[in-house]
């Protein structure tokens, strides 16, 4: 696939999925900087404006910073590689013959900000691409930490089933694609660091599924 000038393979030869747990898997794609390098200034310009839109006194920093919703409708082939990459872990994690983005979106993240722990509705399973994660030394502290709490993952419950008294820390590292079920309670930990953490996530399914993933209220009895 052409990126740029060079062209780029949607999978790598050495780039492998591995477990970090049964319902865990990550893998590391030695491109990234290529891709930072296309995608890094677009989604800054996209951050301004969400965040001239935002007043001061409604920002809300538990709501992970600055979430560029209509990214995956951009004309960009770097963007068409990742979905074509993240479509081919589905499959490969899965066994399914099909693959399908219910929604994708970017996340760009400042200082103080952070996502509370959560879970996705309608798929099969959820992944997260860390363009720009923290600098090293926030990445050893945990700072805009992807992390990983439920029950019914194995790595949380090193005690006892069901039992969460840990937690799943997936790798920070540049290029790193994280996969999970959509079910999976997650978070990200505050970005402490004094630059900008970017991430794309994405939600993917076997079937394509019908209306858009913002039909239906998160409160119960409440219309979307």
């Amino acid at each position: 696939m052409p990126i740029g000038p060079a062209q780029v393979d949607v999978w790598p030869k050495n780039v492998i999925l591995q477990h970090i747990d049964p319902l865990v898997c990550v893998a590391i794609f030695p491109d990234n900087d290529r891709i930072l390098s296309l995608l890094e200034q677009p989604l800054l310009d996209a951050e301004a404006a969400f965040r001239a839109q935002e007043s001061e006194q409604g920002r809300w920093v538990g709501g992970g910073g600055a979430k560029i919703r209509d990214f995956g409708s951009w004309q960009c082939p770097t963007i068409t590689l990742l979905n074509e990459r993240v479509k081919e872990a589905f499959r490969r994690i899965t066994g399914a013959k099909t693959a399908h983005i219910d929604d994708v979106w970017a996340n760009v993240s400042r200082k103080g900000e952070y996502i509370g722990p959560h879970g996705h509705r309608r798929t099969e399973v959820s992944a997260v691409y860390h363009l720009l994660p923290p600098e090293p030394g926030d990445r050893e502290q945990f700072n805009g930490a992807l992390g990983i709490s439920d029950p019914r993952v194995q790595r949380c419950c090193p005690t006892k089933q069901g039992l969460v008294t840990s937690q799943v820390y997936p790798p920070l590292d540049p290029g790193t694609l994280v996969l999970f079920p959509s079910f999976v309670t997650h978070y990200v930990t505050p970005h402490m660091g004094d630059g900008h953490r970017i991430s794309i996530a994405w939600n993917i399914d076997r079937n394509m599924i019908p209306g858009r993933p913002d039909d239906e209220s998160l409160l119960p009895g409440q219309g979307g």
